[in-house]
């Protein structure tokens, strides 16, 4: 750690617009958010003017394969890690890593040992433990100890209505959704149920059930992959469903057809869906599920191929919500910053500038582009 940042004349989001602002930055944390009148007073050994900048929270992506994800192609097509670079050169500087269908080359000791690669590297990273496929894998005899014994694990995945993982038994699903609830109530940790939904008819159903007989708070549970077109099943339709009763729901960058796949709904069109549908911005976060294998298909169905696609599409389609979807910066932000923040317990640290939050940020220039990105008070990138 190098002392102390200090950023000036930036157009400050907090997300919610603050105007021209200073930030001084140390020990890893916000110190301060000043008016941008006179001269700071303070060394400048590292210090950035960001005149005509805009600076936001440092983004959260609670879904993404540091590990990559599965090998779409077989052998031959085997996806590589991520590196912290990659990761923080796309404007994000909180990273939740996932497993992904295969489980067995690429498990959970494998991700936690990531994790810990990753935040050497200077990104904020997280995990979920399990997996998709029940009974639940865990590293230290179950999903409850590996929640409340390991910091870096902040729930646990499952899939839903998947026929790569199809979880019929009902009974293994409250099993892993009761561990959760108790490692909530214990730890103080959010123990989030996060569920990949696949293309099953069932789509949230099994949510639904097990939100009525466990009585599981919504709060715990994050349905992904839920931006679908309804020719590929209801999940839209019940995932707004699961919104209005009070959940939160994650869009899903790569799904859509910008890249390459016709029963995805872009995320500008599908968060516009929600809003008018009356759902409030509060609960909808999405995430970039990069570096898995994506089938890309033609607009017949087949197969042409898979894609990967980079940490930095979650920041791309950000900026889409402010150009496509017409909404202003502070708004487009909240499903990137402090809705997922809240979701994975993470608030009073992340998703916000703010004195005594992790001193995590993006600065943008006029043209959309990410000039610098900062975490816990580093300069981790800036652009050439």
């Amino acid at each position: 750690m190098r002392g102390i940042l200090t950023i000036e004349r930036g157009e400050v989001y907090d997300p919610q617009p603050l105007g021209e602002r200073n930030l001084i930055a140390g020990g890893g944390r916000t110190l301060a958010v000043e008016a941008a009148a006179g001269s700071m007073g303070l060394p400048r050994e590292r210090h950035i003017d960001a005149g005509g900048l805009r600076v936001i929270p440092g983004l959260i992506d609670q879904h993404l394969h540091l590990i990559g994800g599965g090998d779409g192609n077989g052998i031959s097509g085997r996806v590589p890690e991520l590196d912290a670079r990659t990761v923080l050169a796309g404007g994000t500087t909180t990273a939740v890593g996932v497993l992904g269908v295969e489980t067995v080359t690429r498990g959970l000791l494998l991700l936690l040992r990531k994790t810990q690669e990753l935040r050497a590297g200077g990104l904020s990273a997280f995990m979920y433990t399990a997996g998709m496929p029940l009974p639940a894998q865990n590293m230290l005899g179950t999903v409850f100890a590996d929640v409340s014994l390991i910091d870096q694990v902040l729930g646990a995945k499952t899939a839903i209505s998947e026929s790569l993982h199809p979880n019929t038994d009902p009974h293994l699903l409250a099993a892993l959704a009761g561990e959760l609830m108790r490692a909530r109530t214990m730890t103080g940790k959010a123990a989030v149920l996060h569920c990949h939904v696949g293309g099953l008819e069932a789509a949230l159903e099994p949510l639904f059930a097990l939100h009525e007989k466990l009585r599981m708070p919504l709060a715990q549970i994050v349905p992904t992959h839920v931006n679908r077109t309804e020719a590929f099943s209801p999940v839209f339709a019940h995932a707004m469903r699961f919104a209005e009763m009070g959940g939160i729901i994650d869009l899903t960058c790569c799904v859509s057809r910008i890249d390459g796949n016709p029963t995805g709904i872009d995320i500008p069109d599908a968060v516009r869906r929600c809003l008018d549908a009356g759902l409030p911005i509060e609960r909808i976060t999405f995430s970039s599920d990069a570096n898995v294998p994506v089938a890309v298909r033609a607009a017949d169905g087949s197969l042409s191929g898979y894609r990967t696609a980079p940490p930095s599409v979650l920041f791309r389609d950000l900026m889409r919500l402010v150009r496509e979807a017409e909404l202003p910066l502070e708004t487009a932000l909240l499903p990137v910053t402090t809705n997922p923040a809240r979701v994975l317990g993470l608030v009073g640290r992340k998703g916000a500038i703010r004195p005594g939050y992790d001193a995590d940020y993006v600065l943008i220039d006029p043209s959309d582009r990410i000039r610098y990105v900062i975490a816990g008070g580093e300069i981790v990138f800036e652009a050439e």
